[in-house]
């Protein structure tokens, strides 16, 4: 009996307990929320540099560029060995040259005007000149009696007796008001500045809106480099430009208190050559050869022009 009814005790006790559990556990929640940040990305950004150039021969700029080209023959087999003068904006191949004269004389002149493009990202830029190769090409006929100690195989003399010289082909209002990007055709002059990229040098007119970047003179033996913001901060601050370049191209648009190069401008720089006519049969036959590079790099968390 005892045993029974302890035991009968025990279950309801344990009964109890159960139902104190379920009752218990009834009464919990949990609130609740969530929150996902997708397709967190990082994309490296791009750096790019395009180039264009119209060039002119032994006459002023008037539209109808006429420098000398070489067209390969589409029916023939051979290499590839043309020349191009003036081009629009591209990447620069074996073809592209700035300069290419093969029957130069005294008082021959000629300009370039070279358009760079720096998409998507603010740069540094320089121009970087190799040393030039200079050949005699024989000493015979006048240039043997005007130059004695003339000896084929040597250097020329066409290098030190031609003159270049370099400005900024911006127009009537400083800085670059012309967007290439949305010319057609994509060079100057535009409607917001008619004589920007017009290949003509208006140095001393209307206040020297075309400031000279390089004093006439001949190619240094050796090679030059010209970093372009050591001409481009001078030129911002001749003309008061104060900001970083973007001026919705405005007054100063392109022109940043540091140089650097604007992604969204069109520089315009104008490159003019000439042999003096006071140079004599010594030059006669002399030949020159160069490479022109146009560099460029990032220049956000770059400071120093590192190159």
């Amino acid at each position: 009996m005892t045993f029974n009814l302890n035991s009968k005790i025990l279950l309801s006790a344990a009964s109890i307990a159960a139902a104190a559990a379920l009752i218990i556990g009834a009464t919990f929640a949990f609130f609740s929320d969530t929150e996902t940040s997708t397709g967190n990305t990082f994309t490296a950004g791009s750096l790019d540099l395009k180039v264009d150039n119209t060039c002119y021969y032994n006459t002023i700029a008037n539209g109808q560029p006429n420098c000398p080209v070489i067209e390969d023959d589409p029916q023939t087999e051979e290499v590839d060995e043309s020349v191009i003068t003036t081009w629009t904006q591209t990447d620069l191949g074996p073809a592209h040259k700035f300069f290419y004269f093969t029957d130069i004389k005294p008082g021959d002149f000629g300009e370039d005007t070279v358009s760079l493009h720096v998409v998507d990202n603010d740069a540094w830029g320089r121009l970087v000149i190799s040393p030039p190769v200079e050949s005699e090409n024989g000493c015979s006929g006048e240039e043997a009696t005007d130059e004695p100690t003339c000896v084929s195989g040597e250097d020329g003399e066409l290098r030190e007796n031609t003159n270049f010289y370099v400005w900024l082909d911006q127009g009537s209002t400083p800085g670059f008001q012309c967007n290439n990007a949305q010319a057609n055709p994509p060079v100057g002059p535009c409607e917001a500045d008619f004589t920007e990229g017009d290949n003509i040098d208006q140095n001393g007119v209307q206040g020297d809106p075309e400031p000279t970047l390089i004093t006439s003179g001949t190619i240094d033996a050796i090679g030059e480099t010209w970093n372009l913001w050591e001409g481009l901060a001078p030129v911002a601050a001749l003309f008061g430009c104060v900001s970083d370049g973007n001026t919705n191209y405005g007054p100063c648009h392109g022109l940043a208190v540091d140089g650097r190069m604007v992604a969204s401008a069109t520089y315009y720089f104008g490159i003019g050559w000439n042999v003096p006519n006071t140079v004599g049969n010594e030059m006669q036959g002399d030949g020159m050869t160069a490479d022109m590079t146009f560099e460029a790099v990032q220049h956000r968390n770059n400071p120093g022009q590192a190159f």
